[in-house]
């Protein structure tokens, strides 16, 4: 009996990742009716350097629907920026000097389910897709800390500063989950698959120090003028570069992720979305959002 109950479970877990998903911009529409905070696109022409900002300070540029939309939207929109040539990601200025606290508790609340769950992780990997994939260079600049699906975020760009305070915690196994924005496998390109297991399975703060020295940090900036100074360090590595040949460097340089013989049926943007949707619905990670421990 025991057995054919974990066929069947195994049967119809199988029948769910081959299911189609709908239509990404269906689902952009539906996740931006949760609002809260915006995601600012600056960019500046005489440089060719864009800043795009986590702007929600008083939840500590934590993402709501309305947000992921935005990004989506804003990184999009520079795969076609003629004069660009990097990409600064950063936070608005708040109280903890917060990079991004993850997802919105009241979206995540909103997003129950498994269904939604997937909808709203292939959204934001298809973000970071987009983002790896622009002919820039990208820069994830801290000045804090960076949390959950926020960790996530920063494994997106080529490289990432940080002042002495800053941090990162892939808390998503607090929560119950695994991550769901893409961070798993970048996390792996950035460390290697020991050095990230432990962090996933951990959900331990990577401090500064130690990530500069583990190569997840690339350089330190002052924490006065952290901006200024990200901006100065992207453009001493670009000057000898024009959009073009930015764009066919990081060309060469890409390589795709290898996915298992299991999932082979899987788009590669939905691998992750399928595997996190699976927990996104389960009881530890319902049971945490009751508990709202993700900052503890």
């Amino acid at each position: 009996m025991l057995g054919r109950h974990v066929q069947m479970s195994y049967i119809l877990r199988h029948q769910y990742h081959k299911q189609a998903s709908p239509p990404l911009n269906k689902i952009i529409d539906e996740i931006r009716q949760f609002r809260g905070g915006s995601v600012d696109l600056q960019k500046n022409e005489d440089t060719g350097i864009a800043n795009l900002i986590l702007n929600y300070p008083e939840n500590y540029n934590a993402l709501s629907g309305w947000m992921m939309a935005d990004l989506h939207e804003a990184v999009a929109s520079l795969k076609g920026w003629k004069n660009g040539r990097g990409l600064i990601v950063r936070g608005a200025e708040n109280d903890g000097r917060c990079f991004c606290s993850g997802g919105h508790l009241d979206t995540v609340r909103k997003l129950d389910g498994r269904e939604k769950g997937f909808q709203m992780s292939l959204v934001m990997n298809n973000t970071g897709h987009l983002l790896r994939s622009l002919p820039l260079l990208t820069v994830s600049l801290l000045e804090g800390p960076a949390i959950g699906g926020g960790a996530e975020i920063s494994t997106w760009t080529d490289h990432r500063l940080g002042t002495i305070n800053a941090w990162v915690a892939f808390v998503q196994v607090k929560m119950g989950i695994c991550t769901g924005f893409g961070g798993g496998a970048s996390l792996v390109r950035c460390l290697g698959y020991s050095r990230a297991m432990d962090l996933l399975l951990t959900g331990r703060k990577l401090k500064f120090e130690e990530g500069l020295r583990l190569g997840f940090f690339d350089d330190l900036v002052k924490e006065e003028n952290s901006i200024a100074e990200a901006d100065k360090w992207i453009q001493k590595r670009l000057q000898f570069c024009n959009s073009h040949m930015i764009k066919n460097i990081k060309t060469i340089m890409r390589q795709e992720i290898e996915i298992p013989d299991e999932y082979k049926d899987i788009p590669d943007l939905e691998f992750e979305s399928r595997l996190f949707a699976e927990l996104w619905s389960g009881p530890a990670h319902s049971a945490a959002i009751k508990k709202n421990i993700k900052h503890k």
